[in-house]
């Protein structure tokens, strides 16, 4: 394969963000495994890493724009730009984030990179500025793997210049192995809990939602403002999971795991902890009601996912973990992305409006009920995951050889297929 003679560099950055760090970890340990070849990675900390070949690169000032001396000299011996999963063409947040991750682009196609978008997401784009942008950052990509259906079709509407590839989230990717002895404090709070609970473990995740606007500055430069924004909605949505809660400890006697899809003391602002603490305040003296607070590897928090008999997530990735893991799991869609993701997994059913469960969250109450009992449920979602992780070990294939078989200069123009390392 062609790849095996080019160096590879992951400069995405992801602070503390579960969802992107599990996809991330898919996404790197698969380029591993096919192409032989170290990867050097921008990463926070050294256990963010799988166990391959990389080296570790710390971040630089302003979401890596400018990146430490030895960033800039793994950018300059590197061949290849993995922009590894997440969610960077939208409009909804902000467009800062768009006109950032253009500007990054271009820097590196200055360099001569090529820059391949594995496993991304996209959407909404709604403004015309943000298809401009959008379109303006894809032109600067030699490949972009679109996750889900929704993705590639608004990639494609947008008619650039970028090779486009269906995929699957890159958490469908190998590496997942849960632990024999996980040591954490969450595992211990569990076994006690079971000794006197019996019923289903079952995961709650819940995010800030309804504070974005589309305008410039991100939620970070102006969290007063957006939190405002959401507060009235946030306490409905509160008070949803407070009664869904209350009815799978009285009429199911469910371990209930309270998991934030955030590491702990990264990014306060977006860390789901806060609200997450909120719902255990309202079950204070219930110790089958436990809150994870637990800095936990990737490695534990697979483990953990691994263990539940059901996830209900507000966060896309706390679903798609235990999926990954054959755990059943109910999305509280709040974007196209949610749904669009479990329709093209065949598990539509399982993505539940946001607002009907603030409306009615009885209904996901019952959904549970009936979630817990399909008994075949989890065979059909290993085989759901197997299918997804042979899908996408044979598009990533794909998408680093037509990386891999030109290189292209500065400005965009081809120049003869030679890796800069051999």
């Amino acid at each position: 394969m062609p790849a095996r003679q080019y160096k590879f560099v992951s400069p995405r950055v992801i602070r503390g963000n579960r969802g992107d760090l599990l996809s991330r970890w898919g996404i790197l340990s698969a380029v591993a495994m096919m192409t032989k070849r170290p990867i050097d990675v921008f990463c926070s900390r050294q256990s963010h890493l799988p166990p391959i070949p990389a080296t570790s690169i710390p971040y630089g000032p302003v979401y890596n724009l400018f990146p430490p001396l030895s960033g800039w000299r793994s950018l300059a011996k590197a061949d290849v730009a993995l922009w590894t999963g997440g969610l960077d063409l939208q409009d909804d947040s902000s467009l800062a984030k768009l006109c950032h991750t253009w500007l990054v682009f271009f820097i590196y196609r200055l360099l001569g990179l090529k820059i391949v978008c594995v496993c991304q997401g996209a959407g909404p784009l709604e403004s015309r500025v943000g298809r401009f942008l959008a379109r303006a950052v894809l032109n600067q990509t030699k490949v972009f793997m679109a996750r889900d259906k929704g993705t590639f079709d608004l990639v494609f509407s947008l008619r650039s210049r970028a090779k486009l590839i269906r995929s699957h989230d890159g958490i469908f990717l190998p590496g997942f192995e849960p632990l024999q002895h996980p040591t954490s404090k969450v595992f211990a709070d569990l076994e006690k809990a079971s000794k006197e609970h019996r019923g289903p473990l079952i995961a709650i995740n819940m995010r800030l939602w309804f504070h974005f606007t589309g305008g410039f500055l991100p939620y970070q430069f102006a969290k007063a403002s957006f939190r405002e924004r959401a507060d009235e909605r946030m306490s409905a949505f509160a008070d949803a999971f407070v009664t869904l809660i209350g009815r799978l400890r009285a009429e199911m006697d469910a371990r209930v795991v309270l998991v934030s899809m955030y590491e702990p003391g990264i990014e306060e602002w977006e860390d789901d902890a806060t609200w997450l603490g909120r719902l255990k305040a309202s079950f204070a003296n219930d110790p089958a009601v436990i809150l994870c607070e637990d800095d936990l590897s990737i490695p534990e928090f697979t483990t953990l996912m691994n263990g539940f008999d059901l996830v209900i997530g507000t966060r896309l990735h706390s679903t798609l973990a235990a999926l990954r893991q054959g755990v059943r799991a109910i999305h509280l869609s709040y974007t196209l992305k949610g749904k669009d993701i479990f329709d093209s997994l065949g598990l539509a059913e399982f993505a539940f409006d946001l607002n009907g469960f603030i409306e009615a969250p009885e209904a996901v109450f019952e959904l549970a009920r009936a979630t817990i009992d399909q008994e075949e449920l989890p065979a059909r979602i290993a085989a759901i995951t197997a299918n997804a992780i042979a899908e996408n070990l044979q598009v990533l294939d794909q998408a680093l050889a037509e990386a891999c078989t030109a290189k292209m200069a500065s400005g965009g123009q081809r120049s003869p297929g030679n890796p800069r390392s051999s």
